[in-house]
């Protein structure tokens, strides 16, 4: 017997309102009140599938995946939720899953609140009603992401901290979670770093020496203050098992005005409705509340290290201000035979009889460096001479005889027939014509089908072109390459796509 799936959803913003009515525990005994009612459910196996703290704007929740998943394997025929908007926010996926996916795979949706049961609607689709009722759901959610942020920002202007962790050298106050104090067992680092800096050592220099001494990094102490898994953004080499302090950690640590005494907010613009969409505020519109927490840093010696900072600066522009930072084709593919982490490109400077300079490119390893192991830089242009020539020696060997080749229009043709075809059996479905498992089984051969004429396009024009030119692209390099190991100015080994 199948399931009755009983999705359940709360929000962050549901959290932060407090609408008692919009709780789990609520919306859990709604939905078994109702199916308890029903006689028409009586004997059914019930299964709740709960997101807590996701946001309805997207399907990117894992118990919402979960049930989609049984959905697609024939386990769940029924879903139940409270209402419209707990299943999705998104008022065109909303309308896609009512109309089209939900219909053809069978399965019986139910918002109670809304007094929607897919059951008693005419055909596939949704009354007007219900389509309203979407897209005021959608203008809802980005109304209610705008107060989150109004609210958030009010908050952090009263000096309440918000963010998740604290940076090194500062913990939550276990008495207060809007308040930070030192934490004693890092502060040291802190204070560490920024007298090094303040003796003139460079940022590249001062991460060698904090890896050579094993000082714990920021997101060690972060892991055993939050308990959660840091693994994925810890950098870490075969020559050294703990994580590893890079110049961009140093860096980090030394341009965080935080260490003053001062609460700086808001130097980003984080959507809400898109957590990956962040965007840099300029330095002035920053939010700051002076003397919010006790420094670790002087605010002289901070100013001091700024302006240390700015005067060894090589760069007093944007990397495009400058004919020599154009960016290799290589950048993002070429990789470290020792800790395989991509390679990064620097330059060095020559001066010639006239006074003029002469500027060369690296490609160089600051992972190896950081933690003193021997890495021999690679220039680039030798690289890419390198490449480039591989390159054609695998491509240019294709046998391109006219002969042989396949002839693309009639093979391009033949998958538009195809695909008319598709279309025509889902139309015969839609009326009733063809049966639900015969349509799948015809639609699954046709796509099989278009694949593999699919594949002799792709294997045709793979045969008919010779790569040209005398210059290494950035073309080139995506459509034929995922990665160049190479040390010394010598390609040890290319990973082909």
């Amino acid at each position: 017997m199948s399931k009755i799936a009983l999705y359940i959803r709360l929000s962050v913003e549901d959290q932060i309102d407090r609408d008692e009515s919009e709780s789990i525990t609520n919306q859990r005994s709604l939905l078994n009140n109702y199916l308890d009612k029903n006689a028409e459910f009586k004997g059914f196996q019930r299964e709740e599938f709960v997101d807590d703290g996701y946001s309805g704007t997207n399907d990117k929740r894992p118990s919402f995946q979960r049930m989609i998943d049984e959905v697609k394997n024939g386990i769940v025929k029924t879903i139940i939720v409270k209402d419209l908007s707990r299943f999705m926010r998104d008022y065109i996926m909303l309308g896609d899953y009512l109309e089209n996916i939900f219909p053809f795979m069978g399965v019986r949706f139910i918002a109670i609140n809304d007094g929607y049961d897919s059951a008693k609607e005419k055909g596939n689709g949704t009354d007007l009603d219900i389509q309203f009722k979407g897209l005021l759901y959608d203008f809802y959610s980005k109304d209610i992401s705008q107060k989150v942020k109004t609210v958030a920002d009010e908050l952090k202007k009263q000096g309440k901290f918000l963010a998740w962790s604290p940076p090194l050298g500062y913990m939550k106050d276990p008495n207060d979670k809007h308040k930070i104090i030192i934490d004693k067992e890092t502060a040291w680092i802190v204070r560490k770093v920024y007298d090094l800096a303040l003796e003139g050592m460079s940022l590249g220099k001062i991460a060698m020496l904090m890896n050579k001494e094993n000082i714990p990094t920021p997101n060690k102490r972060k892991t055993e203050l939050t308990n959660m898994d840091y693994k994925y953004n810890i950098i870490s080499t075969e020559a050294r098992e703990e994580p590893t302090w890079t110049f961009g950690t140093v860096a980090h640590i030394l341009s965080n005005e935080n260490y003053t005494g001062t609460y700086v907010y808001n130097m980003q613009e984080r959507s809400v409705l898109n957590s990956g969409s962040i965007k840099n505020i300029p330095k002035e519109k920053w939010g700051r509340v002076e003397n919010h927490h006790e420094a670790i840093i002087s605010k002289e010696d901070f100013d001091k290290v700024q302006q240390i900072k700015e005067k060894n600066r090589f760069l007093k522009g944007k990397n495009t201000d400058y004919p020599w930072r154009n960016k290799s084709p290589l950048q993002g593919f070429v990789r470290c035979p020792t800790c395989n982490h991509i390679l990064t490109l620097t330059q060095s400077k020559h001066v010639r009889k006239d006074g003029s300079f002469l500027y060369f490119k690296y490609f160089r390893c600051r992972i190896c460096k950081c933690n003193n192991v021997e890495h021999k830089g690679s220039k680039v242009e030798l690289l890419e001479e390198q490449v480039l020539s591989l390159i054609k020696e695998k491509y240019e060997e294709v046998d391109t005889n006219k002969n042989d080749a396949v002839n693309l229009k009639e093979l391009e043709k033949r998958i538009t027939k195809l695909q008319d075809k598709k279309m025509a059996y889902f139309e015969k479905y839609k009326l009733g014509k063809m049966t639900k498992a015969k349509f799948v089984e015809s639609k699954s051969n046709i796509d099989e089908e278009i694949e593999k004429l699919e594949e002799k396009i792709k294997v045709s024009l793979t045969t008919q072109e010779v790569v040209k030119g005398n210059e290494l692209t950035r073309e080139m390099m995506e459509k034929y390459i995922d990665s160049v190991i190479c040390e010394n100015s010598i390609v040890q080994k290319i990973i082909w796509r």
